[in-house]
């Protein structure tokens, strides 16, 4: 009978910041983050399955028996030539998903994802892959790139994205293992996961509900409640659960002022005009290219807000199937210094999707799925072996006005001189727009996603 991987990505994105990652286990998320305007939190829990129900077991619901941390060496610096292929094959794999993503759904749909918490994810579980289970996933991970140079690379690149007190980015990992004599973890995968993943290791009783109670609970401590709860039961074939969560939040460099706030129409991708909270304010970095337009507005440190807005007669859908990860990136690092009134709409928006392996297995990562997966270097099942079952990938964001008079202040530091920028710009975001948190060191995605049906 053969067991099966059952991978779950939960993320919850709320606009005044943002996250994702793997590296470091953050401590228990402050309270006192209403006032930010972008938050977002994530969890991914891939689950190993067998097909039979494993052997019952005496213990407790959940026994932290081996619940150890990860080193915290800082990571090696890649060489230039790896760093070049890392960005590139991140953005490729991130906007590929997105892409795809927004296909799955109507061209009314909200989509948002995390991309790289999803690699983050997908690359810990691939190093219990062996053979051509594993080629498949280092091919649409890294660009074929060894496992060992994926891992090193994310080690180090999660341990340089900025991490302060106006713009936190906090993320965690851990594997949860079913104890049971059925099923033998292998030391070297879990050695793995805690050196470049940061992970906690934990065995529980997935046959006693607490477990799910723990589990969750642990996905919520490490969301700040954002992400209450990514299982609501445990199969009796479930086996290891492979938990990513994220949590970002970040000030505005610049905050909208609350009376800049009026009530304007937004049009919706099926037509509809709905009425929405439209903030307005002035931003210095405008994007321009053929059949799009667009602004960064910054964050207080590490990160930007990027909106794209397509030409007139373009939908949301239609103008991310085109996009490729060098577009993006050239579309970030392309944007020219303009003095740009910017009109910004108020949302909120959740994101679910309960079948995320039809996105992966398109692009090329079919075998982790099937019957002839091969994870055998992360633990013998006696019951079976071992393969993914599904991705579940779940994401919310709230924009709005908020900020603190410390980024109001650093707004300062812009040049406002339109002599030198030249004629001023506008962008309204009245109609279906993608938009996407970035690293401002590498122009890659941390979020991204469309908004095509906001308002009332």
């Amino acid at each position: 009978m053969k067991g099966k991987l059952f991978c779950m990505l939960a993320l919850a994105l709320l606009l005044g910041a943002g996250g994702f990652g793997v590296t470091g286990v953050p401590q228990a998320f402050a309270q006192d983050v209403v006032e930010q305007p972008v938050q977002l939190a994530g969890a991914v829990a891939p689950l190993v399955t067998q097909d039979v129900a494993g052997k019952s077991s005496s213990q407790s619901a959940v026994k932290a028996a081996s619940a150890k941390k990860a080193s915290k060496a800082t990571p090696a610096k890649p060489t230039k030539k790896q760093l070049k292929a890392f960005k590139k094959a991140s953005a490729d794999f991130a906007i590929d998903l997105f892409k795809r993503s927004v296909m799955a759904k109507g061209k009314n749909a909200n989509v948002t994802i995390a991309p790289m918490s999803v690699m983050s994810a997908l690359s810990l579980t691939a190093n219990g892959a062996r053979g051509k289970t594993l080629a498949q996933m280092r091919k649409v991970l890294g660009d074929g790139a060894s496992m060992a140079r994926i891992n090193k690379n994310l080690a180090w690149y999660n341990s340089k994205l900025v991490n302060a007190k106006k713009a936190r980015l906090r993320s965690a990992n851990s594997v949860w293992y079913h104890n049971d004599s059925s099923l033998t973890m292998k030391k070297g995968f879990l050695a793995k996961a805690r050196k470049y993943y940061a992970a906690e290791v934990s065995g529980a009783d997935f046959n006693d509900p607490g477990a799910v109670k723990t589990i969750n609970g642990w996905v919520a401590k490490n969301t700040n409640n954002m992400i209450k709860k990514i299982v609501d039961r445990l199969k009796a074939s479930d086996r290891i659960a492979i938990l990513n969560a994220l949590y970002f939040d970040a000030e505005w460099r610049t905050p909208f002022e609350p009376s800049s706030v009026s009530t304007q129409r937004f049009t919706n991708a099926n037509g509809k005009k709905r009425k929405v909270k439209m903030m307005h304010g002035t931003e210095y970095s405008y994007i321009e290219r053929e059949g799009v337009t667009g602004f960064i507005k910054p964050y207080a440190k590490g990160y930007s807000y990027v909106a794209l807005l397509p030409k007139k007669g373009m939908n949301a859908r239609q103008f991310a199937k085109g996009l490729t990860g060098d577009s993006f990136r050239k579309l970030v690092s392309g944007a020219k210094q303009a003095t740009v009134l910017v009109a910004l709409p108020k949302y909120t928006i959740s994101y679910s999707n309960d079948s995320m392996e039809k996105q992966l297995k398109a692009m090329g990562m079919k075998l982790p799925f099937s019957s002839a997966a091969n994870f055998k270097s992360m633990a013998t099942c006696s019951d079976g072996d071992l393969s993914v079952d599904r991705v579940v990938h779940k994401t919310k964001i709230e924009v709005d006005e908020q900020g603190t008079r410390a980024a109001a202040v650093t707004g300062v530091m812009m040049k406002a001189n339109s002599a030198f920028l030249g004629d001023v710009k506008r962008v309204t975001l009245n109609r279906p727009f993608v938009y996407a948190i970035v690293d401002n060191a590498t122009k890659l995605p941390v979020f991204i996603g469309t908004v095509s049906n906001i308002g009332k």
